[in-house]
C-alpha cells in the first residue's frame, strides 16, 4: 500500500505517537538502567510533567559489594533525560540500601536512603533538580546521624521544596517511630535526633507516611507496646514537627491477635484512611481498614472496616485514594489454590462498594504485589506480578469507581524472558501509566525496565476527534473495536459526500471509501490487527476533520 505524510493529522495523533521513544513492545519495553551487576530495590515518582524519576540500589561499582544509590528522569515520550543507566546519588564506600523518593516542586527530586558510612545504620537525604544536578553535598546530607540504628524510612514532600520523612530508630534499644523534616537547602528543621512520633513500650515498626493538606503529615505503624502482639496506631504531626493527637498516637486497630502491614492515605477532607492485614479470627489474615478525622477520632466501626474476609490468607495490601469515590484497596489473596489479586472500593463513609470481598483482577496461574495509583476520572490503575509458565511477568488492569474493569483481560506490561518482579507504576496525568520493575531477562542480574501504556491501551473508550470546520461532526463506533465486532460505523452530518481515508500507525492506508448519502460509512474491519489506526474525512467543501480508533482483540 502506498505511504502517505498528512502533516496535518500530526497535532491529532493518539498518545502513542507522540511517546515515540516509548517501546511498545512487552518484550522489548524501555530500559532504565542496563548497568552491570544488579538494580533492585526501584521507586518511582511522576516528575509532574508527564515522565517519571525512579530511583534504585545499585551495585554497579566493581571496587565493593556493597549498593549505591542511583536515579534517572525519564520524560513523558520514554526518553532518558541524565546519564545514561543513571545518576549515582550516593557511591560512598560504605553501604547504601533501602532507597526511597519524592518529588519536590519543578521536576526535582529528594531521595533517601540507609547509609552505613558512620559504622551503624543512618538516614541520608539528596536532592536533584530536574536538570540532573546534585544540589545537597556529595553523598548526601545526614537526615539523622546517631550511634544508634535508623532504617526502614519513608519520605513525602512538604510541598516547599524540602521533605518529611519518617523512619525506625532503635535509641530506646527497641525500635521507635521518628521524624525529621528537612529544607529546600538541606537543612533538617526538627532537632539534631528529629521528634519522637512514638517512643512506647516494646517495639514500633513498619512506618508509613502521607501528605496532611498543611504542610504536616499522617504516620502509621505496627505497635507492640501490649508486649504481645502487634496492633495499629497513627499520629498526626504538624509542620512544626508537634504531635497534634494524643502522646504515642492513636490506636487505629488494638484487636487481638497481630495486625500489620498499614497503608495510609488522606481522606481529603484533613483527615487519613489506613489499612491493614489482620488476624483477629486465628484463623488466616484479612483486610481492614478504618477512618481517622482532623482531630483523632475514629470515624468508622470500633477496630476497622471488613474489607475482605474471603477464606484464605490477603494481604501484601496496597491502597489509593481516588477523590470523592473513596479509596481503592487492592491485595494479594488465596481464597484459591493459587495467589490472585483482588481489588475493593470503600467509600469515605466506609461502606464497600464492590462485590462482597472484593473484585478478582488476575487470571493467571499465580500473581503477588499489587501497586495501586488513580487513573483519573474515578479509575484506579493497579500493577502486579503475575506468574506465568517460565517466570514471573508484570499485568495490569484500569477499573472504574463502579467495579467496570476498563479491559476485557488482563493488560500485559511486560513479558521479556525470565523474571520480573516487584512493579510499581504512576500516572501520567493522561489516564495512563509509566511502569518500572526489577528485570532478570538478562539472567545474570537484575536491571530497571519501564514501560508506557495511554489511556485507550489501557482500555478507555474515547473518539479524540479534531474539527477543523465547525459545521462538521463525526462518530466513530464501536471503539474501541473488540473481538468479534466485524464492522466499524463512521457517521459525519450528511449536507454531502465524504471521502474517508484509514491509516495504520506508520502512515500506510488500509481502507479508503466514501459515506453514503445519509454521511454513514460502514467499514468491514475485522482484518485489521491490533494496534490505532486514524482517519481523515474531507468533503467537497474541503472540510477537513481528523480522528481515532483503536482495536483490540
Amino acid at each position: 500500500m502506498r505511504k502517505i505524510n498528512y502533516l496535518f493529522i500530526l497535532s491529532a495523533l493518539s498518545p502513542l505517537l507522540s511517546s515515540a521513544q516509548w517501546n511498545k513492545n512487552t518484550s522489548i519495553n524501555t530500559p532504565v538502567s542496563v548497568a552491570a551487576k544488579g538494580q533492585t530495590e526501584i521507586h518511582i515518582v511522576t516528575d509532574n510533567r508527564g515522565g517519571a524519576i525512579i530511583a534504585w540500589d545499585d551495585t554497579r561499582t566493581s571496587s565493593k559489594t556493597n549498593s549505591d544509590i542511583f536515579v534517572q528522569r525519564m520524560d513523558k515520550f520514554g526518553v532518558a533525560k541524565w546519564t545514561a543507566n543513571g545518576i549515582a546519588v550516593c557511591n560512598n564506600n560504605a553501604e547504601q540500601k533501602n532507597v526511597n523518593v519524592v518529588e519536590s516542586l519543578n521536576g526535582s527530586a529528594i531521595i533517601i536512603w540507609e547509609d552505613e558510612r558512620a559504622g551503624n545504620r543512618d538516614i541520608y537525604a539528596q536532592k536533584i533538580d530536574s536538570s540532573g544536578k546534585i544540589l545537597w553535598s556529595i553523598n548526601g546530607v545526614a537526615v539523622v546521624n546517631k550511634l544508634t540504628n535508623q532504617q526502614s524510612p519513608k519520605i513525602i514532600s512538604d510541598y516547599k521544596g524540602g521533605a518529611i520523612i519518617v523512619y525506625e530508630d532503635s535509641v530506646n534499644f527497641y525500635f521507635d517511630v521518628y521524624a525529621q523534616r528537612i529544607n529546600s537547602a538541606g537543612i533538617i528543621q526538627w532537632g539534631a535526633n528529629g521528634v519522637a512520633v512514638c517512643s512506647a513500650n516494646y517495639q514500633q515498626i513498619n512506618p508509613k507516611i502521607d501528605i496532611d493538606g498543611s504542610g504536616g503529615a499522617f504516620i502509621t505503624w505496627q505497635d507492640k507496646r501490649n508486649s504481645s502482639d502487634y496492633d495499629i496506631y497513627a499520629q498526626h504531626l504538624n509542620s512544626d514537627g508537634v504531635a497534634i493527637w494524643k502522646v504515642n498516637g492513636v490506636g487505629i486497630c488494638t484487636a487481638i491477635n497481630t495486625q500489620s502491614n498499614p497503608r495510609i492515605e488522606p481522606d481529603g477532607n484533613n483527615g487519613a484512611i489506613i489499612a491493614w492485614i489482620d488476624k483477629r479470627s486465628a484463623i488466616d489474615y484479612n483486610i481492614y481498614a478504618q477512618r481517622i478525622n482532623a482531630a483523632g477520632n475514629i470515624q468508622w466501626a470500633s477496630d476497622g472496616l471488613l474489607v475482605c474476609n474471603a477464606i484464605g490468607n490477603q494481604s501484601a495490601l496496597d491502597m489509593q485514594y481516588i477523590g470523592a469515590n473513596g479509596i481503592m484497596i487492592a491485595w494479594k489473596d488465596f481464597r484459591s489454590s493459587n495467589s490472585q489479586i483482588y481489588c475493593q472500593l470503600v467509600n469515605l463513609q466506609g461502606i464497600p462498594q464492590l462485590r462482597t470481598n472484593g473484585i478478582l483482577l488476575s487470571q493467571g496461574k499465580g500473581a503477588i504485589n499489587p501497586n495501586v495509583i488513580a487513573g483519573g476520572k474515578g479509575t484506579s490503575i493497579i500493577v502486579w506480578q503475575d506468574s506465568l509458565a517460565g517466570g514471573w511477568n508484570i499485568k495490569t488492569q484500569k477499573i472504574s469507581s463502579s467495579g467496570v474493569i476498563q479491559a476485557k483481560s488482563e493488560i500485559i506490561v511486560c513479558n521479556a524472558s525470565d523474571d520480573q518482579l516487584n512493579a510499581s507504576n504512576v500516572s501520567d496525568g493522561k489516564g495512563g501509566a509509566i511502569f518500572v520493575w526489577e528485570d532478570h531477562r538478562n539472567t545474570t542480574n537484575y536491571d530497571v525496565y519501564a514501560h508506557h501504556l495511554d489511556s485507550v491501551e489501557l482500555g478507555d473508550l474515547f473518539v479524540n476527534i479534531a474539527q477543523v470546520s465547525k459545521k462538521s461532526y463525526v462518530k466513530c463506533f464501536p471503539n474501541p473495536l473488540m473481538d468479534g465486532q466485524r464492522n466499524l460505523i463512521i457517521e459525519t452530518d450528511g449536507v454531502s459526500e465524504k471521502q474517508i481515508h484509514i491509516f495504520n500507525s506508520t502512515g500506510s492506508i488500509v481502507w479508503s471509501g466514501h459515506t453514503n448519502e445519509t454521511g454513514k460509512a460502514t467499514i468491514e474491519a475485522e482484518t485489521f490487527s491490533n494496534g490505532y489506526y486514524f482517519f481523515k474525512i474531507e468533503s467537497k467543501m474541503n472540510s477537513i476533520v481528523v480522528g481515532n480508533f483503536m482495536v483490540i482483540k
